[in-house]
């Protein structure tokens, strides 16, 4: 029997909260691709590179056809793996009329929202025209299956430009097909640089399977406008979850 984690054992997340978890993945996605197409990616930092990590990990992982695991952190490995995303997810619900949410721990200081919001809508948009194409369908499983037997050879370094380069391509010839297109709006120097063009697409790609996952937990977006309220609770509710974990990991346990 695997010995699980306190925050575990203790919280069992809803399945609301689950869809919400899968919905931040999307705006974490979209959130990073404006950071290099306004900056370049090497202004991401360590804590960026990693949930580029995640995020490539989890759209590598979640297949289409099948039912869906329920529970998104098998994909998405953490609340903290998800922090930007949360992050993201809440300002762009309660901007304008409350840009200040109150919150039990310190968040990062993030830029307008908008181009994100903008970017994780048609995403979510953009995975049920894809997702309905079996020639699509059949062509994100084929090429997943490659991509995971070429991390075997390139001792699975996830960020590897082969990888990118594969997933990048991989949105060309999906999700780029179709219309409407995602047109990224950036600084020239970002779009001059063909690894961050193609870091890009590849997160593109990420954003794209989150999407799809979140659809097939029930997620629409409908029940996004309409459920507004609810989902902001339950991401207030997740900040409160990490917070505890935080506290659990750094304090020596009481005998």
């Amino acid at each position: 029997m695997h010995n699980l984690p306190p925050f575990a054992m203790q919280h069992q997340l809803t399945h609301a909260q689950q869809q919400t978890l899968a919905l931040a993945a999307v705006f974490q996605a979209t959130q990073l691709v404006h950071v290099i197409a306004m900056s370049n990616s090497k202004q991401l930092g360590e804590a960026g590179r990693q949930h580029i990590k995640m995020l490539i990990q989890a759209a590598l992982n979640i297949r289409t056809g099948e039912n869906p695991n329920p529970d998104s952190l098998v994909f998405f490995q953490s609340l903290n793996a998800l922090n930007l995303g949360l992050q993201t997810l809440e300002q762009s619900l309660v901007m304008p009329y409350d840009p200040h949410p109150k919150a039990p721990h310190e968040k990062l200081k993030l830029k307008n929202p908008k181009p994100a919001l903008n970017y994780a809508m048609a995403l979510l948009h953009l995975s049920a025209k894809v997702y309905r194409n079996p020639e699509q369908q059949q062509k994100i499983n084929k090429t997943q299956q490659h991509i995971l037997r070429q991390l075997a050879f390139f001792d699975y370094q996830y960020q590897h430009h082969s990888i990118i380069a594969a997933l990048a391509q991989l949105y060309s010839e999906t999700a780029s097909t179709l219309t409407p297109k995602i047109m990224v709006k950036g600084s020239k120097d970002a779009f001059q640089d063909s690894h961050d063009v193609a870091l890009i697409r590849a997160l593109l790609f990420t954003g794209l399977q989150a999407a799809h996952y979140w659809r097939n937990l029930g997620g629409s977006p409908w029940k996004m406008i309409f459920a507004k309220g609810k989902i902001l609770r339950d991401i207030r509710h997740l900040a409160e979850l990490q917070h505890f974990q935080q506290q659990i990991e750094i304090k020596p346990e009481s005998l």
